[in-house]
């Protein structure tokens, strides 16, 4: 594989495109003495929910990877008629719900927000008013943290977690996934975080958080060794649950023919498709700016 490698440092750095734009956050690990603990006792719960949950083929061998995986939180797509929380047995919510209630997931959850807000507080503007939106209007939603803006995460149970190259396409496309490795894998010799349409190779060592649009940008892993354990903890936001709020909680196709002028209205007013994505990344002298704007 050619590309160009890049090492994750303990300290935040961003990645900028050609308008310096912020396009990928390595997010570094809070600095304090208790990160190392705190996700390795994050590792460790999730172990367990995989030797006590069962799985369908659908959950372990995917078009990510072969490896166990469980999605929870709200979404909407799929055949949804409209948002709902993803459903699984009741022996799986129970580990589910487990593992949401555990400190040191929680703290993961926070921490993958708090990186959001800092560097892309449009994106973070969008999912906080989105999810206020749902709140108000599907009660019966449940939400996986109080302290997390994003909508679903998904717990990659390993013990290999290594995904093959691809987007998360039901994503919102103009937003970021926060994504968190866990194990005792080797750095240096696998596991690495890939992004193919950068060129970029990325070390990214167990308790690394990076962010990515991960709808729009082709990512994948290393393998490790058969002697190394790998898991991993995502959180997304559905871009139809973006859609379903901007449409006036409803589907596209009822927006349509519910509100033909305002359809055709909004159709005039859309930029092209990767201008309307672009404009949610903020540019990095900006940041500052933007952040007091979008969150504060």
């Amino acid at each position: 594989m050619q590309g160009h490698g890049l090492t994750y440092a303990r300290s935040p750095k961003t990645l900028l495109d050609k308008n310096r734009r912020v396009i990928v956050v390595l997010a570094g690990q809070p600095q304090d003495d208790g990160w190392q603990l705190t996700t390795s006792q994050a590792c460790a719960a999730m172990e367990i929910a995989r030797e006590r949950c069962t799985f369908k083929l659908s959950d372990t061998h995917h078009r990510r990877g072969f490896y166990p995986c469980l999605g929870v939180g709200v979404s909407y797509g799929g055949g949804q008629q409209e948002p709902d929380n993803l459903q699984h047995s009741n022996r799986n919510q129970e580990e589910l719900r487990a593992l949401l209630s555990e400190p040191t997931i929680q703290r993961l959850a926070g921490f993958g927000s708090s990186i959001l807000c800092h560097y892309a507080p449009k994106v973070h503007r969008v999912y906080t008013d989105t999810k206020a939106s749902l709140k108000s209007m599907h009660a019966h939603l449940t939400w996986n943290f109080r302290n997390s803006v994003f909508a679903a995460a998904t717990f990659n149970l390993g013990p290999a977690t290594v995904t093959f190259d691809h987007t998360d396409n039901v994503n919102f496309a103009s937003g970021m996934c926060s994504i968190t490795a866990l194990g005792n894998f080797d750095p240096i010799t696998g596991g690495h975080l890939v992004l193919f349409d950068l060129g970029l190779i990325i070390q990214f060592p167990p308790g690394a958080t990076i962010l990515i649009p991960s709808a729009i940008l082709r990512h994948g892993n290393i393998p490790i060794s058969s002697l190394e354990k790998r898991l991993s903890f995502t959180q997304y936001f559905a871009g139809g649950l973006v859609r379903w709020v901007e449409y006036g909680f409803r589907t596209e196709k009822a927006f349509k023919q519910q509100s033909p002028e305002a359809w055709r209205e909004a159709q005039v007013q859309r930029l092209t498709r990767v201008e309307h994505a672009a404009r949610y990344f903020s540019i990095f002298e900006e940041l500052e700016k933007d952040h007091s704007e979008y969150t504060l």
